[in-house]
């Protein structure tokens, strides 16, 4: 299956998914890790364990993680209705509940609705267990639910997870308990997936794709926590990529100003020779100048301010709004030997795309409040070749 390259960029290449579920009264987790490759998603490595509360150290806690929580703390219900409010399949199907105090989703099928509910604090003590272990959560699903996002890509009539039974046909019961431990293989669109990590992969396939056809409140709140995923590695790659560009500058700047060096060494040798030349030194030393003078101010403004500011775009950015280039004190023309290196000076260029105009617009006027920003300019907007809504901006910094 194709996946997009921002997915790949923001996401990575590795998956991991996490059923907590309850089998003889024992909590316990079944885990899987995903690889993307050019062929496709490979099976990494999996395992199923007794939850302490804790996730094993083999298991790298700087990937996205996919929680399906499934224990019995979990309600999980069937109603015969598929509909589209979800008050109204909630309120016959669990009446006279404060919601306040719960999530839920729900898996609507043609006939059917599945509805799971949990206590918002139940989840929430999972989620600060897994805070502790520096585990970034990108996505949370419950019960049995994220079955709803693989069933296209299997003929099986009858599923079977660690400890239940699901069954495509209607006219049965969708969700039945099994007391079958042995494992069970199934094949998901060419790819041979044990049950006791079927739900695992189901919210790893919903992670890549980031969609799915059910509702409800948890779905709203996996969201946020997907997007707090991707804002935080969209902020710490971004700023590696600026590190090394600006490193990059400097190293450049470094071999000229060697350069010029070395020519001013050897003029100054000439001179004791030929006196007509000191015209000639004094051009290249005053080149020399103007080149240690473009990096020490380089140096001072990246190291000062460029973080700060970087920062400062970066959290205010919405997820409709994609970078493609920053530029801190862009070259105000193309670099040529023999001619100064010359900067726009307390100017910040960023280009991009956007799905939303009303997000950009929003966006252009938190820019023009920071204190910082004396001016915003929007230098390009519009359609590119491929179809998508193209910008420029230019800050001028006070």
């Amino acid at each position: 299956m194709s996946l997009p390259s921002l997915t790949s960029f923001l996401l990575g290449n590795n998956y991991i998914g996490v059923e907590h579920f309850t089998l003889n009264n024992e909590d316990k987790v079944a885990l899987l890790l995903v690889e993307k490759k050019r062929e496709g998603l490979i099976i990494a490595k999996k395992d199923r364990v007794n939850y302490k509360g804790e996730i094993a150290e083999k298991w790298d806690s700087k990937l996205p993680f996919f929680l399906i929580i499934n224990t019995n703390q979990v309600i999980q219900k069937e109603v015969s209705s598929i509909d589209p409010s979800d008050e109204k399949l909630l309120h016959k199907t669990f009446p006279n509940t404060n919601w306040e105090g719960f999530y839920f989703e729900i898996w609507r099928l043609k006939t059917k609705s599945i509805i799971a509910i949990t206590r918002k604090s139940y989840l929430n003590e999972i989620l600060s267990n897994y805070r502790n272990q520096n585990i970034t959560v990108a996505g949370i699903s419950l019960g049995v639910c994220t079955i709803a996002d693989i069933t296209n890509y299997t003929d099986e009539t009858e599923l079977l997870t660690n400890n239940q039974i699901i069954s495509k046909q209607e006219q049965q019961q969708i969700i039945s308990a099994s007391l079958q431990d042995s494992a069970i293989t199934y094949t998901i669109n060419d790819l041979k997936i044990e049950n006791r990590q079927l739900l695992a992969f189901s919210g790893i396939l919903r992670l890549i794709t980031n969609s799915t056809v059910n509702t409800g409140s948890i779905i709203s709140y996996s969201e946020e926590f997907y997007d707090h995923y991707n804002q935080k590695t969209f902020f710490s790659k971004s700023l590696k990529i600026m590190v090394v560009v600006l490193f990059s500058i400097l190293v450049l700047n470094f071999i000229f100003f060697t350069h010029y060096y070395k020519l001013a060494q050897e003029t100054s040798e000439t001179l004791l020779v030929n006196k007509s030349s000191i015209e000639d030194v004094t051009k290249i030393k005053k080149r020399i100048i103007t080149k240690e003078d473009k990096v020490k101010n380089i140096t001072e403004k990246t190291s000062s301010k460029s973080s700060l500011i970087i920062n400062e775009i970066a959290n205010r950015i919405p997820s409709s709004i994609l970078l493609t280039e920053l530029i801190f004190n862009p070259l105000e023309k193309k670099i040529k030997l023999e001619e100064p290196i010359i900067t726009l000076d307390k100017t910040i260029t960023i280009s991009g795309t956007t799905i939303s105009n009303e997000a950009f617009t929003h966006w252009i006027e938190e820019l023009e409040k920071l204190n910082w920003v004396n001016k915003v300019l929007i230098t390009h907007f519009g359609k590119d070749e491929a179809n998508e809504t193209a910008f420029s901006v230019k800050l001028t910094l006070k």
